[in-house]
């Protein structure tokens, strides 16, 4: 009776451990599932009166993996991490670039700091950045950064926020300058996030000189809603690797 009993109690631990280790799986998988984001979106940028449009598909995984399908004006694909370990693809050709290096991270898409709540600082701390002060103008909180390098091009970064969402980024050069302007709007709340589906970037390359970028999200879908099929698209095996020396400038304009 003694023996039953013991094999009955490791029976009913197993199958606890069991439960409890499926409901974890459950969980994760749950959690994986509510925060990945896929999104179409236009870029449209205008530069000494000349305008580019670009277009792509991004899907969002919260471990980092970004795939970005890009359709106009040419059809290609980028897979990139946190590092910004990217894989360039061009399926007419079945090239594909292999690139290192930071300006391709998967954090240089705004859906990043939105999907990791991080819309307090949007980034700036990691970039070395320090919030130097605080203050309140009305309904707007309105916090400024300085940067950790004397030798920065920027001698401070303030952004406003509203309602704990940030509206508005202003980067000063070392004349107290406004060189680099961001508004972020048309806000679309989901269960787990807000997102903008509009921003607008006004760079100031120099005082009689401007770029404005707008960046409009459109069919944003979140969590289980996500389900495409491209969240796990890989590269071919047989793509051929391709010296990306004189692409990769070309890649970078594209963006």
């Amino acid at each position: 009776m003694l023996t039953f009993s013991v094999f009955f109690f490791h029976d009913v631990l197993d199958m606890k451990t069991g439960f409890i280790f499926i409901c974890l799986l459950f969980f994760v998988h749950a959690l994986w599932a509510q925060n990945r984001v896929s999104a179409e979106a236009e870029i449209r940028r205008v530069h000494n009166g000349q305008a580019v449009t670009i277009r792509k598909e991004i899907f969002f995984n919260p471990n980092g993996r970004m795939v970005v399908h890009f359709t106009h004006p040419e059809e290609y694909f980028m897979v990139t991490n946190h590092f910004g370990e990217a894989r360039i693809f061009h399926p007419k050709t079945n090239e594909v670039m292999v690139i290192n290096d930071r300006s391709f991270s998967s954090e240089v898409e705004p859906i990043f700091y939105f999907l990791n709540n991080l819309t307090e600082d949007l980034g700036l701390r990691s970039l070395g950045f320090s919030l130097s002060s605080t203050r309140r103008d009305g309904n707007y909180l309105i916090r400024t950064y300085t940067p950790n390098d004397p030798r920065s091009n920027f001698s401070k970064v303030e952004m406003v926020h509203e309602n704990h969402l940030p509206i508005f980024v202003a980067y000063y050069d070392n004349k107290n300058r406004i060189v680099r302007k961001i508004y972020y709007s048309n806000y679309r709340t989901f269960a787990s996030m807000a997102l903008p589906q509009r921003i607008t970037e006004i760079n100031y390359p120099s005082a009689n000189d401007s770029i404005v970028s707008r960046l409009i999200y459109s069919n944003i879908k979140v969590g289980r809603n996500a389900t495409s099929p491209k969240f796990d698209f890989t590269i071919p095996s047989n793509a051929r690797v391709v010296d990306n020396s004189v692409l990769f400038q070309q890649q970078i304009h594209r963006r």
